[in-house]
């Protein structure tokens, strides 16, 4: 009798054991991962991560080893991402396979940035510095294939920068395309003879430009990514094309303008990732297209996407370059003192398409006061010679009168619903040591849509409502 007592008080502290380390899921899968189940496996982990509770990040995150479990995620987001590689240096990467591992890398960066944003928030004299860049910057995560590496020295020319942007129209474009991401911007990396790093990237406000790198860590990024190419002789071909088509183009007849369309079957203008692609095609005779899948673009909330000028149906979303396997990664790192903001601001446009293609909701251009002085003041002194010095690098000449009142209803839209989010992030801080929760964030803003939409002198609903 006292045996099986111990036995089965053995089982359920085993049990809760397990219970409290969420990495258990993803030691399991990393057993058996294949490309036969790569994509059963990666909706696994996605599912699992992206399903965690209060309580499992309250046990978890009660046991104060911060590090090690970062260190654990980081590593298995570099195997699973070599395994990406491995299958398809075997000819077995399926399309499926990709788009499934996007889910898998999305859901394990989402538990990183809670536990690193909590592990802020509990340490004292913790210093997290404000740049992937700054040196000796202990929580810039490097492949062990890449240890000891510098950032702000050591790069080449043709490794890419995938960053995430502080605006509301970062989080649009890091969310536009089939799958929700975390990223927004690609940068390509130039290495002049005399070792000065330049990047090379387009900017919805002045197009297509050539800058020192320092000037490029000056946009202070919530995110950065570092990728480089497997063929290093043709990525450092890429970097020199565009670093030499795009600084001739600015000295000459001014900056290649920004594509709004995203259509990346043409050249007369560039948005962040085609600049890449672009480069990459014309030093391969277009033998290399990046990426190796592009994004259906059109596949949600579409009426939206259009409302933002963009008419590819399928296209090069920044994110996108995670799945592509001719890339390893080099580094990662995420500004810990501002992520709750950045995963605000992604849950505020997730909450907006959702409402589009469940609702069938359509921002009013025009309808804030933002999108009004955008329309009727900003756009037209762009086109005064005396006055567009003032704002001829906030604003490029071929952005359309109507696309600038949508960018301005978006910014208002977002700094409405923000403020009510961050209302309640505060509260559950208070309450409970820690922000919420993903699910938790759309609870809080459909919550709010909702008696929105039942007043007689709505504010949201000014902006954003269901088309009749």
């Amino acid at each position: 009798m006292k045996r099986l007592l111990f036995g089965q008080m053995l089982i359920i502290w085993t049990s809760m054991a397990m219970a409290k380390d969420i990495r258990q899921p993803l030691r399991q899968v990393m057993e058996t991962f294949s490309s036969e189940t790569c994509v059963r496996d990666s909706k696994k982990i996605a599912k699992t991560f992206s399903g965690l509770t209060v309580q499992e990040y309250q046990r978890e995150l009660g046991t104060g080893k911060y590090n090690s479990l970062l260190e654990e995620l980081w590593n298995f987001k570099i195997k699973l991402h070599s395994k990406m590689r491995s299958f398809h240096s075997n000819g077995d990467l399926s399309q499926e396979c990709s788009r499934s591992m996007r889910g898998a890398f999305k859901a394990i960066r989402e538990v990183e940035d809670f536990v690193e944003e909590n592990y802020l928030r509990k340490s004292k004299g913790v210093k997290f510095p404000d740049s992937a860049f700054a040196p000796n910057n202990p929580h810039l995560r490097i492949a062990p294939k890449y240890k000891g590496l510098n950032l702000s020295k050591d790069l080449k020319s043709g490794d890419i920068i995938l960053s995430r942007g502080n605006a509301y129209t970062s989080a649009a474009i890091a969310n536009l395309g089939e799958f929700d991401t975390q990223f927004s911007h690609l940068s390509i990396v130039y290495k002049d003879e005399s070792g000065e790093l330049w990047t090379v990237e387009a900017h919805i406000e002045v197009g297509s430009f050539v800058r020192k790198l320092e000037d490029h860590i000056k946009d202070n990024n919530f995110r950065t990514m570092i990728f480089r190419f497997n063929d290093p002789l043709l990525a450092k071909s890429a970097a020199t094309f565009a670093f030499q088509r795009v600084k001739k183009a600015t000295e000459t007849s001014g900056n290649i303008p920004y594509d709004f369309g995203f259509d990346m079957d043409q050249s007369k203008t560039l948005f962040c990732s085609e600049l890449i692609s672009w480069a990459f095609g014309e030093v391969s005779d277009h033998e290399v297209s990046i990426p190796l899948v592009r994004n259906r673009i059109q596949l949600r909330k579409t009426s939206f996407v259009q409302d933002l000028g963009i008419t590819a149906e399928k296209s090069f979303i920044p994110s996108d370059l995670e799945i592509d396997p001719r890339f390893s990664i080099v580094a990662e790192w995420r500004d810990a003192n501002r992520i709750n903001d950045s995963l605000e601001k992604d849950a505020i446009i997730q909450g907006m398409f959702t409402w589009v293609d469940k609702y069938g909701y359509r921002m009013k251009n025009g309808s804030s006061r933002k999108s009004f002085f955008y329309r009727n003041f900003v756009w037209v002194m762009r086109r005064t010679p005396i006055l567009k010095i003032f704002v001829n690098k906030k604003l490029p000449i071929n952005m359309s009168r109507k696309l600038i009142g949508y960018f301005g209803v978006l910014e208002s839209i977002g700094e409405l619903l923000h403020e009510e989010l961050k209302k309640a992030d505060v509260e559950a801080i208070n309450k409970r040591g820690f922000p919420l929760l993903k699910n938790e964030k759309f609870e809080v803003l459909d919550q709010y849509r909702k008696i929105d939409l039942a007043k007689r002198n709505p504010k949201l609903h000014d902006m954003f409502r269901p088309e009749k």
